[in-house]
């Protein structure tokens, strides 16, 4: 464009001809002075950054914009101060420029300014306000640039001006920190002396000392130490100052941090310390001057490494033998039990070797329990080194934990010099590793067919197996290696070997898709139809696999198609659950059984459909087999694929005329299977079809019940819609199908076969939002007692506070509640006048206690009561609560020889009775205070919880009480409600009944209550535990009430 040309040769005449053309005609070709070009460059960009000061001021008179960004976000002020314009620059200025615009990198026109050294326009530019803090990719400010040109005289001038010599951007770095980085010994000197914060580190922790010390800059490592800084701070990974220069090997600067104090033994992350750094790289120097200071010679870092081992793994002869000869320990492993000499061999280290070697390292020393020196230098390749060690006296037989031999390492890895030469020192050639593997394993299973050849022309034993029975061929055939497989059964390896599982390897070659080798085994006469542990044969494997190449081949070569194995699977079965069509074709061709079942149940139709294979399914299906065909159980494949949610597959049987209503002999239909698992699209296909809906399994669940069950919301819906029965499902805590049955109008006075309403199967699940939502629904009806009388209905629920109280059956080691029945105790009594075992019985409070004839024997009378009431001094502590009766054995003290077993009932409530959490108050007279007694497995005191009892292991002679603790596993406990009415009442006379709500632990009511009588047999109810009175909700003239009671 003309407008850049002229602006880049300065030719404002040119310039102002353009504008002229723009200003005389609208329609002219006139020219924008704030065009641009492709890189976002206007003509005042191009003559600020040439420097043409006419043409500037020609284009900003003519309204030229001067802080137009181009596409590296620059402004003409980027551009001339970058180029040294200085007058450019203050034309701009002076038109309004802004002089602390960033560029892309965030540089402003001062920091360029300061890149290029033009150092007029640094002054022009600070003198007009320019930031001085400012960074520059988030890192620089210009005292940074200046120290980092090495510019002193403007990083003088920027301080006078302002600017913070303690700043640092992202990472952390100050501009002590660029000056001693880059050497700049001046500006350090300059900037220690204004005060800069010496020991300033970092994010990464790198502070002027470790980059000076890094970077070999001894004159400022001098000024700093000279100032004071800390000379051990480390980085973060832990590297001090002076681990950094004896990395990069600067002795001087080594020096002189030890001459003040360095310490000499710090460890990096890793636990490396300097002289292990030295070592690891052969700076011999500095290791002369560390051990000189005193370094410890055998310090192991994280690993276990000393310096030695790090020299031995680096290769530093010279380094090695001057630490050894200072009294390193040659002898020293690391963690895992690696020496030196092992580091070396493995590194492949000769030299060091028999250095190593000289001084009396030990040969045959495990590393890891496995690993000889020789394994090591084997395993690495390096033949050389296993020769000289085995001349040294090496044992080439020795092996570790795993029994690994140097021939097994050799093997394994391919060195066949190794193995050559291993072979001709005696190495034994059948030894196994505790799997068995032996070195022809090895070859054979990595497939090295030349240290296979060199072990078979030896003599090898070519069928030695595994422990797992894989033999060599097993193991060739299984990795595909031909040409070894050909070499082992030329030499007469047993081709019909079976492994543990009963593979041969014409089962492992099938199996695996290995065309070549099967063409190979069956050439040379491997069984066709050999079947494994399983009942496989390798035409199952192949079918298994997909291999179709292999399947014809045998087939063609003799092999059985209808072959089972020990389940019935033949290889039409395998192949049909698998997916491989290909071959299903195949089979079929060659007159495979459709209907054949395997495991009395499945046929390839249903596995076909099982797997979700539509396409095998159809085929099977338009070759003749029955799609209502069933095994044993009766499933047909509808079932098949209903029950996996194939609708595809349910869809394709509909339409071929699958039995819809067909059941199971359990009466699983295919809607009760596909409600059961949730497939509403299946669900919504058969009841189109016009199954039966509420056709039941033969325990009476409808396709409704299961779905409730499992809450699939949908599947209800939609068996709702077509006119299934309704039912509920709280039990299982599906809150949400809850709300819609109830809303469909469930019966909520519908009994289980326990006699629970659906309330109290929610509470009993736990589904405690289910349980309140039904019990507001509940309190509509008219809720009778389960137990003894229909004289009165009532409700009892706790408060939203705390619990509920629910009928319950009385259990089974209770008697009948008699609220007539007065007797506040239970006395057991029985003189010891027999030489067979005791029993003291309390029937009325279900307890019994066994006592051996020893022990009867050792009291004229003994005397077992049950206590029904509390004693008033019997203080619990809190979240504690009385579970059963108290019990009391006379004569007080009494011990036993053994502990006796006591059964007592209780009246708790327990999720896992078996993680209750019981204690013990005991007195041995009434004048006694009570001890509180943690029952312990290795103590006499303890007990075991079960549902209903409590099995005590006593001691001695006592009065005991049982406590439970309201804890996690508590819920609560089984009390007795009995109704009263006044003794005197008139017709007509509204009264009210007395409900006396009180512990079941006895199992008796109180003696008397005054002025009033029963009304009816009490009941028992199990009491949700929690906080808050317990309420009873009643009738009053048809009106529902609600009264707060207390229990007795």
């Amino acid at each position: 464009m003309a407008l850049f040309s002229a602006a880049a040769k300065g030719d404002v005449l040119k310039i102002q001809s353009l504008i002229d053309l723009e200003d005389k005609s609208e329609d002219s070709d006139g020219v924008d002075v704030n065009c641009s070009d492709v890189s976002g460059k206007t003509a005042l960009h191009i003559a600020s950054e040439n420097g043409h000061l006419q043409t500037v001021k020609c284009l900003t008179n003519h309204g030229a914009k001067v802080n137009v960004i181009d596409a590296n976000l620059q402004t003409s002020i980027h551009l001339c101060s970058q180029n040294g314009h200085l007058h450019v620059v203050e034309l701009l200025v002076n038109e309004g420029a802004d002089i602390d615009i960033g560029d892309k990198d965030g540089f402003t026109a001062l920091h360029i300014a300061l890149l290029e050294s033009h150092f007029d326009i640094v002054k022009y530019l600070v003198s007009k306000g320019a930031d001085l803090g400012r960074l520059a990719n988030d890192y620089w400010t210009p005292l940074h640039l200046a120290l980092d040109g090495g510019h002193l005289d403007i990083a003088e001038y920027l301080l006078t001006e302002g600017a913070n010599i303690n700043t640092s951007g992202k990472g952390g770095c100050t501009a002590l920190l660029t000056a001693a980085q880059t050497g700049n010994i001046d500006g350090v000197k300059y900037i220690t002396s204004q005060g800069a914060e010496l020991d300033r580190s970092t994010d990464d922790g790198w502070t002027a000392l470790s980059l000076a010390s890094f970077g070999g800059h001894l004159d400022i490592v001098k000024v700093l130490v000279n100032e004071g800084v800390d000379f051990d701070k480390a980085l973060m990974n832990g590297m001090s100052p002076l681990c950094l220069a004896t990395k990069i090997g600067h002795l001087g600067i080594i020096e002189v941090l030890l001459n003040v104090g360095a310490n000499i033994d710090s460890c990096n992350r890793d636990g490396l310390t300097s002289l292990h750094i030295a070592s690891s790289n052969g700076h011999v120097d500095i290791v002369h001057h560390l051990v000189s200071k005193g370094a410890q010679l055998n310090k192991c870092d994280n690993t276990g490494k000393t310096p030695m081992s790090c020299a031995s793994q680096e290769g530093h002869l010279e380094v090695v033998e001057y630490i050894v000869n200072k009294g390193a320990g040659i002898g020293i492993g690391d963690r895992d039990g690696f020496t030196a000499l092992h580091i070396a061999s493995l590194k492949g280290h000769l030299d060091i070797i028999k250095y190593l070697v000289s001084k009396g390292a030990e040969l045959e020393r495990l590393a890891n329990d496995y690993w000889t020196p020789l394994h090591l230098a084997l395993d690495g390749g390096n033949l050389e080194i296993a020769e000289y060690l085995s001349t040294e006296g090496a044992n080439i037989n020795a092996c570790g934990k795993g029994g690994c031999t140097a021939l097994h390492a050799a093997s394994q890895t391919g060195n066949i010099d190794g193995v050559k030469y291993l072979t001709s020192q005696g190495a034994e050639l059948d030894r196994s590793t505790d799997d068995g593997w032996t070195a022809l394993s090895l070859a054979s299973f990595e497939g090295h067919i030349d240290i296979v050849n060199v072990l078979v022309n030896r003599g090898v034993q070519v069928d030695k197996a595994l422990t797992n029975g894989m033999t060599p061929l097993c193991l060739a055939t299984e990795r595909g290696h031909l040409g070894i497989a050909e070499v082992l059964l030329s030499v007469g390896a047993n081709i019909d070997n079976c492994n543990r599982d009963g593979l041969t390897s014409l089962h492992i070659a099938s199996s695996n898709g290995h065309v070549d080798i099967v063409h190979h085994l069956v050439s040379k006469g491997a069984q066709l139809n050999k079947c494994d542990n399983t009942g496989k044969t390798p035409m199952s494997c192949a079918s298994q696999e997909g291999h179709l190449e292999v399947v014809e081949y045998i087939v063609n070569k003799g092999a059985g198609i209808g072959i089972g194995d020990r389940d019935g699977f033949t290889a039409l079965h395998i192949a049909s659950l698998k997916g491989h069509l290909d071959i299903i074709k195949y089979l079929v061709s060659k007159g495979a059984e459709l209907e054949r079942l395997a495991n009395d149940y499945w046929t390839p139709l249903h596995l076909a459909l099982d797997g979700g294979n539509l396409e095998i399914a159809e085929y099977l299906s338009t070759e003749g087999a029955n799609i209502n065909a069933c095994g044993k159980g009766g499933c047909t494949a509808l079932h098949a694929a209903s029950q996996t949610g194939n609708i595809d597959g349910v869809k394709y049987l509909t339409s071929q005329g699958a039995e819809l209503d067909r059941s199971t002999d359990d009466g699983w239909t295919a809607l009760s299977l596909a409600s059961f698992e949730g497939h509403i699209d299946i669900v919504n296909v058969l009841v189109n079809r016009g199954v039966q809906v509420d056709k039941a399994l033969t325990n009476g669940m409808t396709p409704l019940c299961l779905a409730t069950e499992r809450g699939h919301l949908g599947i209800a819906e939609v068996l709702l819609s077509v006119g299934a029965n309704i039912d509920n499902s709280a039990f299982e805590g599906h809150f949400e199908i809850v709300k819609y049955l109830v809303s469909k109008g469930a019966d909520l006075r519908r009994l289980s076969n326990d006699n629970w309403t659906p309330s109290r199967l929610a509470f009993n699940g736990g589904h405690m939002g289910i349980h309140d939502f039904l019990l507001d629904k509940e309190a509509t009806q008219i809720v009778k007692p389960f137990i003894g009388f229909e004289e009165d209905h009532y409700y009892y629920p706790r408060s939203t506070q705390g619990g509920e109280a629910f009928p319950g059956l009385m259990p089974p080691y209770s008697r009948t509640y008699d609220p007539y029945r007065t007797s506040p105790q239970d006395i057991s009594r029985f003189m010891s006048n027999t030489k067979e075992t005791m029993n003291i019985s309390l029937d009325e409070c279900s307890i019994k206690v066994p006592l051996s004839p020893d022990d009867a024997n050792r009291a004229k009378c003994i005397t077992a009561e049950a206590l029904t009431r509390i004693p008033p001094d019997l203080k619990l502590e809190k979240d504690e609560v009385i579970i059963s009766v108290g019990l009391k054995l006379s004569p007080p003290g009494l011990q036993f020889k053994t502990p006796v077993e006591v059964t007592v009932s209780h009246s708790a409530i327990f999720t896992n009775p078996d993680k209750a959490e019981i204690v013990l108050y005991t007195r041995r007279t009434g004048s006694d205070e009570f001890s509180r007694i943690v029952p312990a497995s290795d103590k006499a005191a303890r007990c075991v919880v079960a549902k209903n009892h409590i099995t005590l292991y006593l001691d001695h002679f006592s009065e005991w009480w049982i406590i439970s603790l309201i804890r996690r596993y508590f819920i609560g406990k089984r009390l007795i409600c009995t109704p009263y009415v006044p003794l005197s009442t008139s017709r007509d006379v509204m009264n009210y009944i007395l409900l006396n709500i009180k512990d079941d632990f006895c199992g008796m009511k109180e003696d008397t209550i005054r002025d009033y009588k029963v009304a009816f047999p009490g009941e028992q109810y199990c009491v949700y535990w929690g906080k808050g009175p317990l309420f009873v909700r009643h009738l009053e003239n048809e009106d529902e009430v609600s009264t707060q009671v207390r229990l007795s």
